[in-house]
Formats: C-alpha cells, sequence, structure tokens
C-alpha cells in the first residue's frame, strides 16, 4: 500500500522564490551586466535547486511494503525494516527530514535514529502501521 506524501504550501512557495530569485539573476547577469560566466552559473544553480524542489514534490511517498517501509522523497530513498521501528508518533518539530510539511510523524528506529515523514492521510498510515507492527504507536496519543 502506498500513501503519498504531503507537501505543504510554503515548500511550493520556497519552489517559486528560488525560481523567482534566479531568473532575476539570469536576467541581470545576460542583459544589464554582460557575464556569461554568472548566467551559466545562475542558470547551473536553478536547474539543480528546482530539480530537486519539483523531485520532492512529485515523487513523494511512502510505501507499506512485506518486510518494511519504502521512503521515497525526491532523489532519497530509504528502507526501514519493521523490526527496526520502536515507536511512531505525532509531531510538528521543524527539523530536518524526510517531510515537505511540518505535519509529521518521527519514526524511532533502533539504529537509524528518528526518522520524521509526512502523509496526507496520517490516520491511514498509523492504522496501517499498527496492523503490521503492534504496539508501536504506544506514544501516538494525537497531535502534540
Amino acid at each position: 500500500m502506498r500513501l503519498k506524501g504531503k507537501v505543504a504550501a510554503w515548500f511550493y512557495g520556497i519552489i517559486v522564490f528560488v525560481a523567482v530569485v534566479e531568473v532575476s539573476l539570469l536576467i541581470v547577469s545576460v542583459w544589464i551586466e554582460p557575464d556569461l560566466f554568472g548566467a551559466a552559473i545562475s542558470f547551473l544553480v536553478l536547474i539543480c535547486v528546482e530539480s530537486l524542489c519539483l523531485s520532492i514534490a512529485i515523487r513523494n511517498y511512502v510505501e507499506f511494503q512485506a518486510e518494511g517501509l519504502l521512503i521515497i522523497f525526491g532523489f532519497i530513498k530509504k528502507s526501514i525494516p519493521y523490526d527496526e521501528i520502536i515507536c511512531i508518533s505525532a509531531t510538528k518539530e521543524p527539523w530536518s527530514s524526510l517531510a515537505a510539511s511540518t505535519d509529521r510523524i518521527k519514526i524511532k528506529t533502533k539504529s537509524k535514529g528518528d526518522i520524521m515523514i509526512s502523509v496526507v492521510d496520517k490516520e491511514r498510515f498509523f492504522s496501517e502501521m499498527q496492523s503490521r507492527k503492534p504496539g508501536t504507536m504506544e506514544s501516538v496519543v494525537g497531535e502534540p
């Protein structure tokens, strides 16, 4: 079963903001002060950053597989075996994570530390986790 990753409006705002800034720099580099090297660097940064951000917005999901969770977050692919998961809980922690929203799920693991994800249907995620790894949701009592 696959659950779509949640992407917040602010994440789309970042994508647009970066594009506007980089295109502005590109225009300045080409027309106002002709600098082909600066234009090439601006264009390269634009392509790299936008590719990363768009891949996160488009390719963002969690898949329940037979042996564990598969997390796809843009170009990042992470697998967590069910027997590695200690507990899961809802969180709004802003720390860096595999989530494009602050409405997150924290997954505590034995060896990989804490991993945060964000899915559109959190209740379905919790229900599916409970059926695959009973007892992991002891700390989940709703939103923090």
